[in-house]
């Protein structure tokens, strides 16, 4: 009988590597050499595991993407059948919520999508996807609310959500993220009237 393989156990520890390095030195960065150091692994083992550098960005781009729905539905599912909304905006706003490298990674993808259409629409996917699931908890908390307003609601949350997250890494955000989360109540309270 043949040792497991390891191999999924490896390109994990490869894919966590490369997501720190790119949050901390963008995709350019990122280089095979610096990811061999954070995973302690001989560059070679990277490209066995996981290939060149493209492979490497192509498999974070799936993982990103899988983390991103995963993240979205778990979201979804802690939310109370009555008094949706406000205990969304309170996840959103939570500071214990917040993912520092998922937000790195994902302005680095931005970052990258200027200069790749595929990747460029997918992102705007992504970004369409959380706009339409906060959309929906929305329309579940306000049902005669008006499509077009809670369409713009969860596009003006979704904007004050994604502003704050990119702005948490300066540290002492503490009143932003606390006026961010009361702009976005303001403007939930607004499907209302």
């Amino acid at each position: 009988m043949g040792r497991p393989s390891i191999k999924a156990e490896r390109t994990a520890e490869i894919l966590n590597a490369y997501e720190q390095c790119v949050a901390r030195f963008g995709i350019e960065g990122a280089t095979l050499e610096r990811v061999a150091s954070q995973a302690g692994l001989a560059r070679a083992l990277i490209r066995h595991n996981v290939g060149n550098r493209d492979a490497l960005f192509d498999a974070l781009v799936e993982r990103f993407f899988d983390v991103s729905e995963q993240r979205v539905v778990d979201l979804i599912a802690a939310l109370p059948e009555r008094d949706r909304a406000p205990v969304l905006i309170d996840i959103l706003f939570d500071v214990r919520h917040g993912n520092d490298t998922h937000v790195l990674v994902a302005e680095a993808l931005i970052a990258a999508a200027a200069d790749r259409p595929a990747l460029a629409k997918r992102m705007k996917n992504w970004i369409d996807d959380f706009v339409s699931a906060i959309a929906a908890v929305l329309r579940h908390s306000y049902p005669d609310a008006a499509q077009g307003r809670v369409t713009a609601v969860a596009t003006g949350v979704t904007g004050i959500y994604f502003n704050v997250d990119s702005l948490a890494m300066l540290g002492g955000m503490t009143d932003l993220r606390r006026n961010s989360k009361e702009a976005a109540l303001l403007l939930v309270c607004t499907l209302e009237d």
